[in-house]
């Protein structure tokens, strides 16, 4: 390949543009280089594809079932947070026989974007919400189906609004990756059994909803007379937030994403020294 031709460095600039707005929108994404080949393969070394976690792609290293499966690698190193170098075979059909007709050596870097909170509802707890998770280096996404100077104002640190008809709509336009947060503080109970039953369907890392004990076992209900199953309702944090004090909504805020950031690293949520005092000698 020759690396100074126009087209090359025409491409080059493409990917490094998608790489630059990526870490602006803080997206998680994975580049694929090949970096070596031997024998027949649809691209030479040098050629380079971005993968984003929705599946999206910029570039490309030949198209075909050899992509595809450079793909899938990819996400599985956003999914995982890795980098690996894999061999990919080529093959060809040669009257119905597939057959090996070369081999690429391809790198797959994984470069992390920020942790994606999705809060439904920017009322008060949501926009104290919302700054705080910003302040954290959280993407935050905000849906609401109110369109209003007040939701604006309350949603000015968030990467992302979307005002929708309903919030089942607005959740579930969504292409969010695996492992994103989600946060259910709507401005009432059907709206807020409405967005529940939309992340239910989403692949989340956490799902927390505001609620009186009342208020959860009536939508639990209702969500169990539409088939959800019993498991996936006990994993909604509900009543929400780390028992730690406060009625305001910076104090609510501040509960929740303690709980957000325990759940994140895998942590106890006990104090730090008896965490400690807990931790396997050696260690």
């Amino acid at each position: 390949m020759d690396f100074l031709s126009p087209n090359f460095m025409k491409t080059n600039d493409i990917i490094l543009q998608a790489l630059l707005q990526a870490e602006e929108e803080k997206k998680a994404c994975a580049l694929a280089t090949i970096v070596q080949t031997v024998g027949s393969v649809p691209r030479g070394a040098g050629s380079k594809i971005v993968v984003f976690a929705d599946r999206s792609i910029i570039g490309s290293v030949g198209g075909g079932s050899l992509e595809m499966q450079v793909i899938e690698d990819a996400l599985h190193c956003i999914s995982n947070k890795e980098s690996i170098f894999k061999k990919y075979e080529n093959h060809v059909d040669v009257g119905g026989d597939i057959t090996p007709c070369g081999e690429a050596a391809v790198f797959i870097e994984c470069f992390e974007g920020a942790p994606e909170l999705v809060v439904c509802g920017a009322g008060h707890v949501g926009a104290a919400l919302i700054e705080l998770a910003a302040a954290l280096g959280y993407f935050v996404t905000v849906v609401d189906t109110r369109d209003t100077d007040v939701t604006r104002e309350h949603s000015k640190k968030a990467g992302r609004l979307v005002i929708a008809d309903s919030f089942s709509k607005g959740i579930q336009s969504l292409a969010t990756p695996q492992g994103t947060y989600f946060m259910v503080c709507t401005y009432d109970h059907e709206h807020d059994f409405e967005a529940l039953g939309a992340v239910l369907g989403k692949d989340a890392g956490y799902i927390g909803m505001m609620g009186s004990s009342g208020k959860i076992s009536s939508i639990f209900a209702k969500l169990r007379s539409l088939g959800f199953r019993e498991e996936l309702l006990e994993s909604v944090h509900s009543p929400v937030g780390l028992d730690i004090g406060g009625q305001t909504p910076n104090e609510i805020a501040l509960s929740i994403m303690a709980q957000i950031q325990m759940t994140r690293y895998k942590k106890t949520g006990l104090p730090a020294k008896i965490a400690v005092q807990q931790q396997p000698k050696g260690l």
